[in-house]
């Protein structure tokens, strides 16, 4: 079979001879609240050789992930760098530090034009890992549509340092094709795309994009659209990936992380995830015992049918700063963020809002032994029913701060603003205009609070609509 070719320049050159097995790395991760109260999380690495061609690829009428090893989870970190749990978290962090290394050439010096033809584009990624790396240039406005797969992948697996810059082109698997992923980064490789969009994708793993441990991938003004996996709908990212001025859109997981999943380091700034959705944890993200760094990042329409519209984490750690959570919607717990199993989620300078949630914690929820701590942020117009928390849902020995925040506006069938079941900290914090749907006396439009609540005398809470607190005292609220 051919390559289909959208191309202005001339004919095409015969695809270069296959030369051996290509690696498709598999890593999965699972968290969520589904249902009510339901917990599921699942995590682990699964590497194998495919020597069929890709014969259990996914496929479109697939329901479920494909049969997988699952092995130890805390393995998916092996490899990333800058994982210490301190390096994002206080300060003012304002994106200083982001990766500006300049770009690999090839062995002549130069930048390697890529003709407009699918065929010589794999070639000139064969030739570019047999040299050691180098920066290629594709055609501009270019549409590269692949046909053909070896190994599950229509590209050679990135195994050294490879630059792709593109002028609004078009990486794509063609409609009519055999699912396969795109790229594969294997460990020691880096890939740096720029200026590239990448289309249609479908795999177990990172439809678009699957990074290895031990592999890289830099993206900047790159698009992700349309790609489907199992897990990681657009990326998996057990090594280290970073985007820039990126967007993520429209992407499905069956099972986790519709955009990305993620168990390594994911570094995003300036980026923006739109309407992907997954079919378990993470709309926009999933995140197993991985970190993530956000800074000016949207997250906006992203759906989930267990928790975490936008995003889920699971015994990891989310950092988010000057960033917009909003519109998302999970049918389990955590219509923007959840966070669960001893995971900590950061938000600086973050306005959540508009968020829903079916099972509970409209904006949040916060479980298992978690730590979320809110900062100069906004918490407003979510909305949830099963366990209540318009704005917060903090429960199973879950710790919960807010410093200089507001929860206004926000809506459940009980706890309006936020409900509290285990260790609620105010500091300087307003909850006001909260509606609960349970009346008076049980209903608590502000907090309702059976576990611990502390505030200081700055923390304001009134307001709240049938009344401001029910159930255990919270300090300086009346009524």
């Amino acid at each position: 079979m051919s390559n289909d070719v959208t191309s202005t320049d001339g004919g095409a050159a015969p695809a270069p001879p296959r030369t051996g097995r290509r690696k498709l790395w598999v890593a999965a991760g699972v968290a969520g609240l589904t249902g009510m109260v339901g917990l599921a999380a699942l995590g682990g690495i699964a590497a194998r050789d495919d020597k069929s061609g890709g014969a259990d690829r996914l496929t479109d009428a697939q329901a479920s992930m494909p049969k997988q090893n699952v092995s130890d989870a805390g393995k998916a970190n092996e490899g990333a760098e800058g994982t210490d749990e301190d390096e994002w978290s206080g300060g003012d962090w304002s994106g200083q530090g982001w990766d500006e290394r300049k770009d690999e050439r090839g062995k002549d010096g130069r930048v390697r034009e890529v003709p407009c033809d699918p065929n010589r584009l794999i070639a000139a990624i064969t030739l570019a890992n047999a040299e050691q790396g180098a920066t290629l240039k594709l055609a501009a406005g270019c549409t590269y549509s692949l046909t053909t797969t070896a190994g599950g992948l229509g590209l050679p697996p990135i195994t050294q340092q490879i630059t792709i810059k593109g002028e609004k082109s078009t990486i794509v698997r063609a409609a009519a094709a055999a699912p396969f992923g795109i790229f594969s980064v294997a460990s020691g490789g880096d890939l740096r795309l720029e200026g590239v969009t990448v289309k249609g994708g479908q795999a177990a793993a990172g439809g678009a994009i699957n990074v290895a441990a031990g592999g890289t991938a830099r993206l900047k003004e790159t698009h992700l659209v349309n790609n489907n996996a199992g897990i990681g709908g657009a990326i998996n990212n057990a090594g280290t990936t970073e985007l820039e001025k990126s967007t993520v859109e429209r992407n499905i997981a069956t099972a986790a992380g519709g955009g990305i999943n993620n168990t390594g380091l994911l570094k995003l700034k300036e980026s923006r995830f739109d309407s992907n959705s997954a079919g378990a944890a993470g709309g926009a993200i999933n995140n197993f015992i991985g970190t993530v760094q956000g800074y000016k990042v949207e997250f906006k329409n992203n759906r989930a049918i267990g928790g975490g519209g936008a995003i889920a984490t699971t015994g990891g750690i989310i950092d988010l700063h000057d960033s917009q959570v909003t519109g998302n919607n999970a049918v389990g717990t955590g219509g923007g963020i959840l966070t669960t199993l001893a995971a900590r989620t950061n938000l600086r300078n973050v306005t959540v809002a508009n968020n829903a949630a079916v099972g509970g914690g409209g904006g949040l929820t916060n479980t298992t032994g978690s730590t979320t701590t809110v900062e100069d942020s906004k918490i407003v117009g979510n909305t949830s029913d099963g366990l209540g928390g318009g704005g917060i849902l903090n429960i199973i020995g879950g710790t919960v701060t807010l410093r200089n925040t507001e929860v206004n506006g926000n809506q459940s069938t009980n706890g309006g603003g936020i409900l509290n079941t285990a260790t609620l900290r105010l500091t300087t914090t307003k909850i006001t205009n909260n509606t609960a749907l349970v009346p008076a006396p049980g209903g608590a439009g502000g907090i309702l609070n059976t576990g611990a609540v502390t505030t200081d005398p700055h923390t304001v809470i009134v307001g709240n609509r049938p009344t401001n607190c029910v159930g255990n005292p919270v300090p300086n609220c009346f009524g």
